[in-house]
């Protein structure tokens, strides 16, 4: 039960932070700006979608009997996030 608890806090952080990317995508994210790379927008535009997308298959797999099925979301996320961060670090070399 604590798993589902646990597991349905992380995906309402994951579908405010796809909300987050896709609400500032044409504004500032940390020290990042729009302005100086044109790629920017896309990347996070593309994030915020895989996000979302993330967030509903994690929804349906929350709610199945198999608890090892949220690990799925977990990597699934995870590897989003840190590809979505190599890109960002990747853009001004």
């Amino acid at each position: 039960m604590i798993i589902k608890i646990v597991m349905g806090i992380f995906l309402l952080l994951l579908l405010y932070l796809a909300y987050y990317l896709w609400h500032n995508r044409n504004g500032h994210f940390l020290i990042f700006n729009s302005q100086n790379n044109p790629y920017f927008t896309t990347i996070m535009s593309w994030t915020a979608v895989l996000l979302g997308i993330e967030c509903i298959l994690g929804f349906i797999l929350l709610f199945q009997a198999n608890k090892y099925l949220n690990f799925i979301t977990l990597i699934i996320s995870s590897i989003t996030i840190l590809t979505f961060s190599l890109l960002i670090n990747q853009i001004n070399e």
